[in-house]
Formats: C-alpha cells, sequence, structure tokens
C-alpha cells in the first residue's frame, strides 16, 4: 500500500483556488514564469502536474498548503510473500 498523486483531481484542486482568487491561466504563467499557457492547461486537465517549485509557489499564491493542492490516494497491492527453502544456498 502507497500513496500515488490523483493528477485529474489536483489539477481540479488547482482550477479551484485559481478561481476563488480570481486568477486566470495567463496570470498563472507570468506568475511563474512560464513560456507558454500550454502547462497550466495540461495541469487543469490532469495531463501533467506542475513541478516542485511551481506547486510551492502555487500554495504561497493562493495561500494554501501543498497538502490542498495536492490531492493524494492510496493504492492497494497484495503483497504475496515467498518462502524460500534452502538447497546448497540457492532460493
Amino acid at each position: 500500500m502507497y500513496p500515488y498523486i490523483n493528477f485529474e483531481k489536483t489539477g481540479k484542486q488547482i482550477q479551484k483556488y485559481m478561481n476563488q482568487g480570481g486568477y486566470c491561466v495567463q496570470d498563472i504563467q507570468t506568475y511563474l514564469g512560464l513560456s507558454c499557457k500550454q502547462s497550466v492547461y495540461k495541469w487543469l486537465k490532469g495531463k501533467s502536474l506542475p513541478n516542485l517549485e511551481h506547486l510551492c509557489a502555487l500554495s504561497y499564491l493562493f495561500h494554501c498548503t501543498l497538502d490542498d493542492l495536492v490531492v493524494t490516494q492510496m493504492n492497494y497491492y497484495v503483497i504475496k510473500e515467498t518462502i524460500c527453502q534452502y538447497s546448497l544456498g540457492d532460493c
């Protein structure tokens, strides 16, 4: 069991905070010094995530924590235990 970041829900969180603050995509592009808006659109659509530096800057801009922006979920996997019987040092 380990956590993973849900890209789609994280994008929706970023959009929510943008809406609450009255920010548009171009505002975010300018604030972060991005060369184009496409990165922001990809974040909002859940196609990619901002890097850690951009996430920190966004949390500062939105007056929230990283945990408020990044949506995590747990992934559950069944781990099979293998029982090795040693025979001449081999498994």
